[in-house]
């Protein structure tokens, strides 16, 4: 019995140290597949380095002609002045030079008008955002509008939409898009992506507090874009599938308070717009 305990001792030793070993290779397994996730699922603050930023303009330039192919397009002087005014103010406030909160400089923003009865707004790669009709008649002032398009324009400026993009569909569908493979189905299938999908709950923090702040610098009332969620909020559609802007799980009553936390926390000389937009609504095709 004496004899045998150094023998046994050992095997006991090899069977921890192979023990020691399987648990270091889950956890191994289990942080890599916590950082693969984490890439994947999470919306982060700045698009992955891999994915050069060329993209965003090859690829919004094709998936503008191909929502002016399949959408039905508002093109109405009256409409599309009042909107390049909001637009325009609201890229002019745009800071002079890379900060915390992204690349500003060269950075195009325009606007396109659905006929769709859905209360939506959605950006594509390379600064286009698309408003559907049902979402500008639910709002009651410029101003409001000029809040939903700077939450827009922080999605254009931290570049979620290639992002978003990038987890759903992958970077070597977008790459065959854009060479000119299965274009047109892929391109169907993405900007139906950005019409249904929602950004993290990151993303939108970030969106919520860049409006606020871009109001301000623009000289409008920051506070405006905290009306206009409340005003989404409040829709109320006869078909609620129609009420696509709000993420559904999202606590839209926190962000409204908090929007409005911030707009008090803002000071601005304001600067009015100048866009009558009883009569821009008016000027909008039926239902």
């Amino acid at each position: 019995m004496g004899e045998s305990a150094p023998g046994g001792l050992l095997k006991d030793r090899r069977s921890v140290v192979r023990e020691i070993a399987i648990l270091l290779a889950v956890a191994v397994v289990l942080a890599a597949a916590a950082f693969a996730g984490q890439r994947l699922l999470v919306p982060r603050a700045a698009i992955s380095p891999d994915i050069a930023k060329g993209l965003d303009e090859r690829l919004g330039s094709l998936m503008r002609n191909q929502i002016r192919a399949t959408q039905k397009v508002i093109d109405l002087p009256l409409v599309n002045k009042g909107f390049a005014v909001i637009a325009g103010r609201l890229h002019a406030a745009l800071p002079e030079s890379p900060g915390a909160e992204g690349a500003f400089q060269g950075i195009r923003f325009e606007v396109i008008v659905l006929q769709s009865p859905e209360i939506n707004a959605f950006t594509l790669p390379g600064g286009t955002v698309c408003v559907d009709t049902g979402l500008i008649r639910e709002l009651h002032s410029a101003e409001e509008m000029a809040g939903v398009l700077g939450h827009e324009l922080s999605h254009a400026v931290n570049r979620d939409p290639l992002t978003l993009l990038a987890r759903r569909v992958g970077i070597a569908a977008l790459i065959n898009a854009m060479s000119g493979g299965q274009g047109g189905t892929i391109l169907a299938s993405t900007a139906q992506t950005l019409v249904d999908m929602h950004y993290g709950r990151e993303a939108e923090d970030r969106a919520d507090a860049f409006s606020v702040s871009l109001l301000a610098r623009a000289g409008i009332p920051p506070d405006s874009f905290g009306d206009a969620l409340a005003r989404i909020r409040d829709s109320d559609p006869k078909e609620p599938g129609l009420l696509k802007y709000l993420d559904p799980h999202s606590p839209i009553d926190q962000r409204i308070s908090r929007a409005r936390e911030m707009a008090r926390r803002q000071t601005f000389s304001p600067r009015p717009l100048g866009v009558d937009w009883a009569a821009l609504v008016k000027e909008l095709p039926g239902r």
